[in-house]
């Protein structure tokens, strides 16, 4: 990564420990909320949505696997499973006195989309960047959501990082094929569910 990539990253994280993420503070409210997060890694977005918004039941869907296709993980991780596993224990003790309130699906998202039986009020994706994922993502969730539903993610990134170019595209495709209107405040990007 290049000195201004590791600076970007830097504000990036310093803001999100400071204030809600645009998604939260913007995209997403209401009482009693039914939500999921696809993407958990150490639970950091997880705990601030836990935090900031009122939410009855959060599902957390992360396989925590270093699978063959994760090319980005391979990238930040390396081959070895250990810092996904390390990272899934930290989420693990982060999120704990959430336990009332979270289900943890440890399963890809493309398995997990089947384990959810209720209408949802968000969907946020964070999970595999590349396009194919995003777009497998967009279109499984998308039908989970309740009319008014917010369906939202992070790295929407034009230009800035090629890992997150898939983001891009396939948000801005469905965007577009759906004539829904786009919001983006980076890094976060959301569309309301008609």
């Amino acid at each position: 990564m290049s000195d201004e990539a590791n600076i970007v990253q830097l504000l990036s994280d310093l803001k999100h420990r400071i204030f809600p993420r645009p998604f939260e503070r913007l995209g997403v409210n209401g009482v009693g909320l039914i939500g999921c997060e696809i993407g958990v890694y150490k639970g950091n977005h997880s705990e601030s949505l836990l935090k900031k918004l009122s939410l009855k039941k959060l599902y957390l869907i992360d396989p925590y696997d270093m699978y063959d296709s994760y090319i980005e993980g391979h990238a930040h991780y390396g081959v070895d499973q250990a810092p996904l596993s390390e990272a899934q224990k930290e989420a693990l003790g982060r999120l704990s006195d959430y336990s009332d309130r979270i289900v943890w699906l440890n399963l890809t998202s493309d398995a997990a989309c089947k384990e959810i039986t209720e209408q949802l009020d968000f969907v946020y994706i964070d999970g595999n960047h590349a396009y194919d994922f995003v777009k497998a993502d967009i279109e499984n969730y998308y039908p989970l959501l309740k009319s008014g539903g917010i369906l939202g993610g992070h790295d929407f990134y034009n230009g800035y990082c090629a890992e997150h170019d898939g983001v891009v595209k396939a948000v801005s495709e469905f965007a577009v094929a759906n004539n829904l209107v786009l919001k983006v405040e980076l890094p976060d990007w959301w569309v309301v569910k008609p």
